[in-house]
């Protein structure tokens, strides 16, 4: 077979986890050389790598393939 080289996806992280929030805003890095963001005891973590044969990096074209609640949304009543 052939083998073929893979490198991480530079530009995808992984994330913090906060109570009822999948992504409460700290960030993971999985190259070093970026964020100095620490974490503190008591956290939780989603370490997430991402491997990849092309660039190594994500670019958004639009299409989306997952989805996420907006904790900044304003309340809508859903009952008529």
């Amino acid at each position: 077979g052939v083998t073929y080289p893979v490198k991480c996806v530079r530009n995808l992280t992984g994330h913090s986890i906060g109570p009822h929030q999948i992504h409460a805003g700290k960030s993971v890095p999985i190259v070093a050389g970026g964020d100095a963001t620490r974490m503190e005891e008591n956290e939780f973590y989603a370490v997430e790598t991402f491997g990849t044969t092309g660039r190594g990096h994500v670019i958004e074209d639009m299409e989306c393939s997952h989805y996420m609640k907006n904790f900044n949304a304003p309340h809508v009543p859903l009952r008529m």
